[in-house]
């Protein structure tokens, strides 16, 4: 302990020589609080199944999700397939719809195609109760620029 004359004693020099406990106290209610807290906390499970073959559940990414069906001058294209006219067309499309009801239809015309040919597969197509078809189109400001 450190013990001053009586002729060297001031209002505040012993005050001044005391360690100020002030932050070591605030730590340590800040710990306390930390370990209250993480001491009660109650970890969560979850129970996961694993497959036991992983390819029987993956999806192929490149697998195309759509039905692509290109309207040419003399003839029809149905997935990269050349088929020569409608009937046969419509006797190939009907089993493919069926058997992917959640492939998207895509219609590409060809720009030497009748509207004709156009329209007799959109009928088709919703006299087989197919609700919508995406129609592909070129970009105006595309054409203009492979024009020039």
């Amino acid at each position: 302990m450190i013990h001053l004359p009586h002729d060297q004693v001031q209002d505040g020099a012993l005050r001044d020589l005391a360690p100020d406990l002030t932050p070591m106290l605030d730590i340590l209610f800040i710990l306390l609080v930390f370990f209250m807290i993480t001491a009660g906390a109650i970890f969560q499970s979850l129970d996961l199944k694993l497959p036991a073959s992983i390819s029987g559940e993956l999806v192929l990414l490149n697998e195309p999700q759509h039905i692509m069906v290109e309207i040419h001058e003399d003839k029809y294209v149905l997935d990269g397939t050349a088929v020569a006219d409608f009937q046969d067309l419509t006797t190939i499309l009907l089993p493919l719809i069926h058997d992917r009801p959640q492939h998207k239809i895509i219609v590409a015309g060809d720009r030497n195609a009748t509207i004709e040919r156009l329209l007799m597969l959109l009928g088709y197509l919703q006299a087989q109760g197919i609700e919508a078809a995406n129609i592909l189109m070129r970009d105006a400001q595309a054409q203009g620029a492979q024009a020039q």
